[in-house]
């Protein structure tokens, strides 16, 4: 192949044989300089129209980005928010709580309600000096956890003087005294007497209560039935067993209103006043035992005054 080359007037003409080596090699190397002219043009070009693209998409990533991290700080805080408030209604609770059982101590105790008032606030006061800023949630959480741990021991305290004032109350309640009679008089005291049928001296182990038959006949203190019907000269006799020792009779009923093996409470009416057994008339003999030995009933009938 040949290139032929003409001057502008055309009268000159130069021609080239490309099969010569060099001129190939001068061809080849004027095309590849062209060529990677051409392509660096073409990859600057494509450069510049990428990059804000990319610059576009980054910049919605990290917006994205951001928006994830906003909405997990908003649920992480709202959870903190409810913790909180689902602490403060335990707390207040727990207080209303508190402030039932104080108001139920008192009753029980009677205290002075003008002193211990559950109902109101305690007073406080003194000055305070304001620290600048406001309070974070680390403070307010370690505040409420000291509160707790402070209603928990108050609690804790309340809750054992509730107990120990429970224990005195049954205590009291399986402690015999009283009048085992609502109506009636003590026609006979407890000691050396004449005997109403022999006229001799003989030591009398009870108190007798005179009163208007079929009338009610109390029990003294709670305890458990261990003897209810006929019983030789006593009539119809209930025994109560109180526990401690203390053992309770009631003799020559009418009627008994209770069985063997009952519970009775404090001032329960366990029978009705009568004459069966060994008596000269309507009474309750009444007696009172300690470890099995008869004592004088006479401090327990006071105890009650």
């Amino acid at each position: 192949m040949n290139i032929i080359f003409l001057s502008r007037s055309g009268t000159c003409r130069k021609c080239l044989d490309l099969h010569s080596w060099r001129v190939r090699a001068v061809a080849v190397m004027v095309i590849g300089g062209l060529l990677s002219l051409v392509a660096a043009a073409g990859f600057h070009a494509g450069a510049r129209h990428a990059d804000p693209q990319q610059f576009i998409v980054a910049w919605e990533e990290e917006i994205r980005l951001q928006r994830e991290a906003l909405r997990t700080a908003r649920e992480a805080t709202q959870a903190d928010i409810d913790a909180l408030t689902i602490r403060l209604a335990e707390l207040q609770a727990r207080a209303t709580r508190l402030d039932a059982l104080g108001g139920k101590l008192v009753n029980m105790a009677g205290l002075d309600d003008g002193e211990f008032d559950f109902s109101s606030i305690p007073g406080v006061g003194g000055p305070e000096m304001a620290e600048p800023g406001v309070g974070h949630a680390p403070d307010l959480i370690a505040q409420l956890d000291s509160l707790d741990s402070l209603l928990e021991e108050r609690e804790s305290q309340l809750s054992l003087l509730d107990r120990m004032i429970l224990n005195r109350q049954l205590q009291e309640e399986v402690t015999p005294a009283g009048r085992p009679v609502n109506q009636g008089w003590i026609s006979s005291s407890y000691g050396m007497r004449n005997d109403p049928f022999t006229g001799r001296r003989v030591m009398h182990r009870g108190v007798d209560f005179a009163g208007r038959p079929g009338s009610d006949v109390i029990a003294v203190a709670g305890g458990i039935v261990i003897t209810a019907g006929k019983r030789n000269v006593f009539g119809y006799l209930v025994e109560i067993d109180h526990g401690n020792g203390f053992v309770t009779r009631y003799a020559h009923n009418k009627k008994l209103l209770v069985e063997t093996g009952e519970t009775v409470r404090k001032g329960q009416v366990i029978a009705l006043l009568g004459e069966t057994g060994r008596a000269t008339g309507p009474h309750v003999h009444f007696e009172v035992l300690e470890n099995g030995r008869h004592i004088n009933p006479s401090r327990f009938i006071r105890a009650s005054r």
